[in-house]
């Protein structure tokens, strides 16, 4: 080779042990930068030139060394691993800190245990038991009623605005979502702009794209690739979310009657024009099919539907109350005879509401059918059904009192058309000019009808007038004092049967529970489940916590910065400049001998 060739040979290992340096200190000055990326510098050699050719191989002279590429030093399948993880932990963290809420709601709202409410009630109870005509025994009763509503409703509502919360939470995470989706696909313009010509690396750019599918790994499950451009294509739950060309955004529907937000597609729809859900809330949670992944799902899931109330819980059949006539909407009745649980025409939409008459194997059939979607939806939500275990027990314990101090049906289970007594609680906005009347019976379209806890007041005339209470009605439409029968004899009667009401058995907690249990025993079994969720929510919390430290430290190792090892490249690179320099300073005296030589 000619000398002179020999100065470029020198020369490009100079360059290129420069640029190395110059990497080595970029990976020095980010050594505590979150989301950076070691880089790595790759060396190649340059051409060759052929001089000849030998029997084994041709003879060439090498032309110096080439800065190829600086790399992004990653594990494709540990990002894959921890963004997995990341996203299963964020969805038990969600869920951990929802159970601890609700659980703090049962424990202490401002300064007052519901249960001590509940406890004072009974206590009250017993107490009017033992003397039922006595006036501050009356009085101890309607005071103690009265505030085991306003405990019940401070616990009911704290729940609903808990819900709120949520909502609002849901709300800023599908903002968040398509925030960093446009901030992904504006990344992706910019890092295939750069990589174009093969020159450069956008490694920074890349690094900034890398933390944001980090972030949005915890929100939501993905799925990514990138293409031979350098854009990456993203996916959430399945359906492309950004890609090289457009970002499809996530929208907010709200329902009109609850306000909650329900999370769909803004760009797809079905055949009838609604537009799709971004997750299937009603698929079993598992980590077999990763299906318990993502923070948002979280809330969506523990949120719930809809406001939880007694009706949401199944009530297993009774036989003998067969025969029996249900209301049917059209989409049940549809859903119902698709099923096979209904025979004959469904008839047209503008028949419905209405009634039918159905048998006992009917009746459980449809029962099968109503616990298996409360096991998909409500029983899914901590919220929600929570809400519903509590109304269900509030309920109880109201119409329970209701029943026995002014009865609805006879002994025989027929309905009264006559009231007999006067009820200790009422419906809000129903009962107002009732308070002595047979109430109207729930309507099942109508939720201000139902007797559930939000609805729910004592009787202001027994508040007025406390004596009222255990009252029996004359055939003048007057009222006996309290407890005292139409001959003036003492009514012992009612004053058990509210006895016995917390005594005996009062119902299994949930469809899924087989053990019945008196009042006491029921909200105990209702906390003491909450705990056992919130329970199994952290240690879930704990594990996928240990699970993403244990990746992320992985992960941490090759993409993490080595100080000892960038210092050692330092070392290196700096002593190879050196060698490129004393190469060019011995061709130069050569070069100098040789001029020197031939101008004598």
């Amino acid at each position: 080779m000619p000398l002179m060739g020999s100065l470029y040979v020198g020369a490009s290992g100079l360059q290129t042990s420069q640029n190395a340096l110059h990497t080595t200190a970029h990976n020095l000055s980010n050594i505590d930068t979150t989301g950076y990326t070691r880089q790595q510098v790759v060396q190649a050699d340059k051409s060759y030139n052929t001089v000849g050719t030998a029997h084994i191989s041709n003879q060439q002279t090498g032309l110096g060394v080439s800065y190829a590429k600086v790399r992004q030093v990653r594990d494709f399948f540990l990002d894959k691993s921890y963004r997995l993880e990341a996203s299963r932990s964020s969805y038990y963290d969600n869920s951990y800190k929802i159970a601890t809420e609700v659980e703090v709601l049962f424990g202490e709202m401002e300064g007052v245990e519901f249960q001590e409410g509940l406890t004072d009630l009974k206590t009250a109870i017993q107490e009017l038991q033992k003397d039922p005509t006595n006036a501050t025994n009356q009085g101890l009763l309607v005071s103690k009623a009265n505030s085991f509503i306003e405990r019940a409703q401070a616990v009911y509502n704290g729940l609903a605005s808990y819900q709120d919360t949520l909502n609002v939470q849901i709300g800023d995470t599908v903002e968040e979502i398509n925030d960093i989706g446009k901030k992904i696909w504006d990344l992706n313009q910019k890092i295939v702009a750069i990589e174009a010509g093969n020159q450069e690396e956008a490694n920074d750019l890349r690094d900034a794209r890398n933390d944001l599918l980090d972030q949005l790994a915890g929100l939501a499950k993905i799925d990514y690739s990138e293409d031979v451009y350098g854009a990456v294509t993203v996916q959430i739950e399945g359906v492309d979310f950004v890609t090289r060309g457009y970002v499809s955004p996530l929208e907010l529907e709200q329902d009109e009657k609850t306000g909650f937000y329900s999370v769909v597609w803004q760009q797809n729809s079905d055949f009838n024009g609604n537009k799709i859900k971004v997750f299937d809330l009603e698929r079993e949670i598992s980590s077999e099919t990763n299906t318990d992944t993502g923070g948002l799902k979280a809330l969506l899931i523990l949120r719930g539907s809809d406001r939880g109330t007694y009706r949401d819980i199944p009530v297993a059949p009774e036989k003998d109350d067969y025969p029996k006539t249900i209301e049917l909407t059209y989409e049940r009745a549809v859903d119902l005879h698709k099923k096979g649980i209904l025979t004959g025409a469904v008839g047209v939409e503008t028949d419905y509401p209405k009634s039918e008459t159905i048998t006992y194997s009917q009746g459980v059939q449809i029962y099968d059918d109503e616990v298996a979607t409360y096991n998909s939806t409500v029983n899914k939500s901590l919220l929600q059904n929570t809400m519903a275990e509590f109304d269900k027990l509030i309920n109880g314990i109201v119409t329970g009192l209701n029943e026995i101090l002014n009865p609805t049906k006879d002994e025989d289970g027929n309905p009264l058309t006559e009231t007999k007594g006067i009820n200790l609680f009422l419906r809000n906005n129903v009962d107002e000019q009732k308070t002595t009347a047979m109430p109207d019976e729930e309507d099942d379209e109508e939720q201000i009808t139902w007797w559930t806890t939000a609805n729910l007041k004592v009787n202001p005339l027994l508040l007025q007038q406390y004596a009222y209470l255990g009252s029996t009605v004359k055939a003048d439409g007057s009222y006996t004092n309290g407890f005292t029968t139409l001959d003036g004899k003492e009514d012992r009667a009612k004053a058990d049967a509210m006895k016995g009401l917390f005594d005996n058995d009062f119902a299994p907690l949930n469809p899924n529970v087989s053990n019945t249990s008196n009042f006491m025993s029921y909200y105990n079994n209702m906390v003491g489940e909450l705990a056992t969720t919130g329970n199994v929510y952290k240690n879930m919390s704990e594990t996928q916590q240990e699970t993403v430290e244990a990746v992320d430290s992985a992960r941490q190792q090759v993409v993490g910065v080595s100080d000892n090892e960038e210092l050692t490249n330092m070392i290196m690179f700096q002593n190879a400049y050196n060698a490129s320099s004393r190469y060019i300073n011995a061709i130069n005296e050569m070069l100098g001998h040789i001029i020197q030589t031939l101008g004598t």
